[in-house]
């Protein structure tokens, strides 16, 4: 009987670890995606405004987008599911969240410009002029916009957004979920792809096997300016 008993227990706690597991996995795509969608259409709002103004009233939508399959921007994903796991999860005091928010926000900015520089020979923004620039990689006006940022999310967002997924649980969010991530990966790797290919073209390197032929005849450079609109090659 005890047995039994045990092997019941133990039934139960490999399925609640299993449930866990997928609540965990389904909330980070979704915040991901969430993240993505939210970043690009914010900037390429702030952007046509701006440039609205610099205009003289002409309106000008630019791309900001960072994968050449939807209007999703990684960045800004990465950031969404970074303070979901390390701040939203753990409870964090507002504090935490302000002063934590904002520091990890910056170094965060910075190496993604140093990776992006160091990979594709591109940057896609360039501070030097801003007030209290870091490198121009960053600024720490902006370093406490990520600490406003973290706060609202974990503690204004992150409820509500965790409230609606209870009322949508169920076997047909958890594909959802699957083939929303399935997708993102496959975004994802074809977008590293083509912009790495564009890097070795401008080294001179011509395409020598069947996978950098394929990206240079369906992700040309005139289609990576449209879709990479304000990325800038920095020259060696």
């Amino acid at each position: 009987m005890t047995e039994k008993l045990d092997s019941e227990t133990e039934k139960v706690l490999i399925s609640t670890k299993k449930a866990r597991r997928r609540l965990i996995f389904n909330q980070v795509v979704l915040i991901f995606a969430i993240g993505c969608i939210f970043g690009t259409y914010y900037e390429e709002i702030i952007t046509l405004w701006k440039n609205f103004w610099a205009s003289g009233g002409e309106l000008i939508w630019q791309s900001r987008r960072g994968l050449v399959y939807g209007p999703f921007s990684p960045v800004y994903g990465i950031g969404a599911v970074g303070i979901y796991l390390l701040f939203y999860r753990k409870k964090m005091n507002w504090q935490a969240c302000f002063f934590g928010g904002a520091l990890l926000g910056g170094v965060f900015e910075y190496i993604l410009s140093v990776l992006q520089e160091w990979l594709f020979g591109t940057r896609s923004w360039n501070y030097s002029d801003r007030f209290m620039d870091i490198d121009g990689r960053t600024t720490v006006p902006y370093m406490l916009f990520w600490g406003l940022l973290v706060l609202f999310a974990t503690k204004w967002l992150f409820p509500i957004l965790e409230k609606g997924y209870r009322k949508l649980e169920g076997q047909g969010l958890n594909i959802f979920c699957a083939i929303l991530a399935t997708f993102l990966a496959f975004d994802i790797a074809m977008s590293l792809g083509a912009t790495l290919r564009q890097a070795q073209r401008r080294a001179g390197d011509p395409a020598d096997n069947a996978i950098e032929i394929f990206f240079d005849e369906h992700f040309s450079d005139e289609r990576l300016k449209k879709t990479y609109d304000n990325a800038v090659y920095v020259k060696e």
